[in-house]
């Protein structure tokens, strides 16, 4: 079975045009499934998924399979993923790396997320939840349930956020960390061998150095003059400093996203209103500080007036979520997690939504005609921001001098 895919009005804006065919692989994992299915006829409708620059590490798809079973009509909605060939061998970061790793929370932790939560019965509204991969999914080809066909969207990656999303974003996070702290109670070897041993997918050498200075000439020339000197100092050490932050182990620890940011968050509304969310694209996951992921969140999602007005909301929203949902499972937020200790850790890692929002900003808000190839330095080293970008950096700046940090 081969899988034609049309690339009509779908083409990735790094100079990368989907193939006409998807490997043998996807089409081995395709039969598979619809086997298992007990498809006994069926028809497959295949299209590319034009992302205009919110994916840099893949290429998207959706399949819809529709037929008869032996029980009656049947349809499949499948969303998936494939490496883009080439990008595997980056310096900077581990493609294969970025798939293993939602192999491994799709494949394993999302069953023992789900366990975990059905023996403390935590109330199926309050759960959080993951959307279904399937077992045929490998280190090449990752295959989803495609939720679109349910009603959910993603959020703009250049939007700033409204109050409500925030709240519910936030809340999720809550209890993706806590979850950690759950293994690391009931399953302490689970934990110290498949939590802890998550590394970052970045590799702070001299790609990354070349890759910062790129984004440093762009981060320059939109913003101004007063603010330059301050940040030219921070910008000499921001390779350091950014891999400090994910290598402290002075601070608390847990399974962190990485990535958590609108367009990485599906969304169900109904009547205008959500009722709704799942995180996704885990593949950034590691095991670092649950403040970097609140951080992250925070510096690419709002802009100065919005963290001004809800930034200590959303913080006492966050360590009131985790303190309710452990109590599902009988522990104490206090004997992993307590208030205090969050504060003197959202103290150490405040400078860590600075270091993010200078090197990686411009690529958030890169034009969505003029995408960058981060696997072709040469043509990566020139690209276009959309003209929100000097706004949000700016904001962003101020709000560090205002914090005492630049």
């Amino acid at each position: 079975m081969k899988l034609e895919i049309s690339t009509n009005n779908c083409e990735r804006k790094n100079n990368y045009i989907c193939p006409k065919e998807l490997s043998n692989n996807l089409d081995d994992c395709i039969s598979k499934i619809i086997e298992k299915t007990g498809f006994t006829k069926y028809n497959i409708e295949k299209k590319p998924v034009c992302t205009n620059g919110s994916n840099y590490f893949g290429l998207l798809y959706e399949i819809d399979i529709k037929g008869k079973t032996n029980e009656g009509d049947k349809e499949l909605n499948l969303f998936v993923k494939t490496v883009v060939p080439g990008e595997s061998d980056m310096e900077i970061i581990s493609v294969s790396d970025f798939y293993n790793a939602e192999l491994f929370i799709y494949k394993e932790l999302a069953k023992l997320f789900e366990e975990l939560q059905e023996k403390a019965k935590v109330p199926i509204d309050e759960r959080f939840r993951m959307v279904k991969m399937y077992d045929e999914s490998n280190t090449e080809v990752i295959i989803m349930e495609n939720v679109s066909k349910k009603g959910f969207v993603s959020g703009h990656k250049t939007n700033v956020v409204s109050l409500e999303f925030a709240e519910i974003a936030i809340t999720e996070l809550a209890k993706f960390h806590a979850l950690s702290f759950v293994i690391k109670d009931t399953l302490p070897d689970f934990f110290e061998t498949k939590i802890k041993t998550r590394k970052t997918p970045y590799n702070v050498g001299k790609q990354f150095c070349d890759f910062k200075q790129s984004l440093i000439k762009i981060l320059m020339n939109n913003i101004d003059e007063d603010m330059k000197a301050r940040v030219e100092k921070l910008c000499e050490r921001l390779p350091e400093e950014f891999a400090r932050h994910f290598n402290d182990e002075t601070v608390k620890r847990c399974l962190i996203h990485a990535d958590y940011k609108p367009d990485n968050i599906l969304t169900k509304f109904v009547d205008g209103v959500i009722t709704q969310i799942i995180p996704i694209d885990y593949q950034h996951l590691q095991y670092g500080c649950p403040v970097i992921d609140f951080l992250f969140f925070i510096i690419t999602s709002t802009d100065k007036q919005f963290r001004r007005a809800h930034m200590s909301h959303l913080k006492d929203l966050y360590h009131k979520t985790m303190t309710k949902f452990l109590e599902y499972f009988d522990i104490d937020v206090n004997s992993y997690y307590p208030r205090h200790e969050f504060e003197k850790d959202f103290k150490n890692k405040l400078d860590y939504g600075l270091v993010h929002a200078l090197i990686f900003l411009p690529l958030l808000f890169a034009s969505e005609d003029d995408v960058p190839d981060l696997t072709k330095q040469e043509k990566f080293l020139n690209f276009r921001v959309d003209n929100i970008y000097k706004d949000r950096i700016q904001g962003i700046i101020e709000d560090y001098i205002e914090w005492g940090i630049i």
